[in-house]
């Protein structure tokens, strides 16, 4: 995907030592940036990492024109908004929510809607959740009103009808969209899992 290239590239080409930090680290901060300012403190407390790599990763944005930063924090430059703006054609989240039965408790997806021509392996795009540091990624598919295992094609709300019904509320999806649900032992663990899928599936149409 464009976009996702064009990020990625930019925050290689520059300078300086290694990072720890990667693609997904930048679009989630150019996410939380979204809705306004954030001080660079509190950017390292939603994205549970520390101050150094939130420093490092900042400068990085900075220097390609995506971010600015004044004494009321960080915030996206016009470069940084049309980012996002292209993003949001295909991607919705990250979204809190809670089910009852397919995950206990407090969950965080995504919406996706796949690039034409995307191929989809879910084996694979479940590994890219555990890379980013999470225990895997539940995906569901939307098809003729339903949304389906993708592997199995098994309906959701055959067996958790109640967990179907708040996933459409919350995202009302279309045919062929994903529904992707990170799982890990925090909720920044969760939200890195189904980003880093949920950015696999848009990669996927390369």
């Amino acid at each position: 995907m464009g976009v996702l290239d064009e990020l990625k590239d930019a925050i290689k080409r520059l300078s300086g030592p290694a990072p720890n930090f990667n693609l997904i680290h930048a679009i989630m901060m150019l996410l939380l940036l979204e809705e306004g300012p954030i001080g660079r403190k509190r950017l390292a407390d939603l994205m549970d990492i520390g101050e150094g790599s939130v420093r490092s990763l900042i400068r990085r944005l900075r220097e390609s024109g995506y971010l600015e930063v004044d004494k009321g924090g960080c915030y996206l430059t016009e470069k940084g908004l049309r980012i996002i703006k292209e993003l949001r054609k295909f991607l919705k989240g990250p979204t809190e929510l809670y089910l009852r039965d397919l995950v206990k408790g407090k969950v965080i997806a995504f919406l996706v809607r796949p690039p034409y021509g995307s191929k989809i392996n879910v084996v694979e795009l479940r590994d890219e959740a555990v890379r980013a540091g999470g225990r895997g990624a539940i995906i569901l598919m939307t098809k003729d009103g339903q949304l389906l295992f993708p592997e199995t094609m098994e309906s959701l709300g055959r067996y958790r009808s109640a967990d179907e019904f708040t996933l459409k509320e919350a995202f009302h999806p279309s045919e062929g969209d994903l529904l992707v649900i990170g799982l890990g032992k925090s909720q920044t663990e969760s939200k890195l899992a189904a980003l880093a899928v949920s950015l696999a599936i848009l990669e996927a149409s390369n």
